[in-house]
């Protein structure tokens, strides 16, 4: 099954086969033809859960996190039914609206990105589990800025993170402090005019290769081998 996870904070859920396979370059068809979407809703997070080898248990859970750095920790459990109209996932506030949702065991250590370059590092223990319409807790201030991704230490042992300009860099996972959740963070990449606000993070081991999409549909296709891993206070080179 597939959870497909959308900016008003409601899940839907779908077979993968219902899902329609397609060329590299076709267009495909719009997500409202397989969801019951709401006009205006955005696909922000797809998470594919595939039980049959077990390796799914009670302790597993999603961790939520808004624009405005709010986080969110639910039982996986809790999605265990949902009907094809969606079902409300996280309350959120007017003006917030859902970043990123991340499959965790229990365990994990969460990362947040902030636009203006900075990022928290905390345990998702620090998070209790909640009810699915409850709103959650603060994961980070965000100050003048707004989350732009979310990364757990299950995922990888770099941070790789990239500019609006295309910008990036690796650090190691262990260069960014433990703190408490709610905090600003510390600087992951130095932001400016030449190389933009931080735009995205994403927990890698070092060894794959990396799709960048930009906001006109082009894509380019780089080996992290080429992307050099620096301190958390460094530009980073162009990707």
């Amino acid at each position: 099954d597939v959870l497909f996870f959308t900016n008003y904070g409601k899940v839907y859920r779908i077979r993968g086969h219902q899902i329609p396979e397609y060329s590299r370059t076709s267009k495909g068809i719009p997500a409202i033809n397989l969801l019951k979407m709401d006009q205006d809703e955005k696909i922000r997070s797809i998470i594919s859960i595939n039980n049959k080898s077990n390796e799914l248990t009670d302790e597993h859970s999603l961790v939520f996190v808004t624009k405005q750095g709010i986080t969110k920790r639910v039982y996986l459990s809790e999605f265990a039914r949902i009907n094809q109209n969606g079902k409300i996932a996280i309350g959120l506030k007017e003006d917030d609206e859902l970043i990123d949702v991340k499959l965790t065991d229990g365990n994990a250590e969460i990362f947040i990105a902030s636009s203006n370059g900075k990022v928290v590092r905390f345990n998702e223990s620090d998070v209790r589990c909640m009810g699915r319409t409850a709103s959650g807790v603060k994961g980070i201030n965000v100050g003048d800025g707004e989350v732009v991704g979310v990364a757990t230490s299950l995922e990888g042992k770099y941070i790789l993170v990239i500019s609006e300009y295309g910008y990036g860099k690796m650090s190691a996972m262990e260069d960014y402090r433990l703190t408490k959740r709610g905090s600003q963070g510390v600087l992951t990449i130095k932001t400016s005019d030449k190389n933009g606000n931080l735009a995205k993070i994403v927990a890698v081991d070092g060894e794959e290769d990396i799709l960048v999409v930009t906001n006109l549909g082009i894509i380019i296709r780089t080996s992290l081998k080429e992307v050099k891993v620096a301190g958390r206070n460094t530009l980073g080179v162009r990707i």
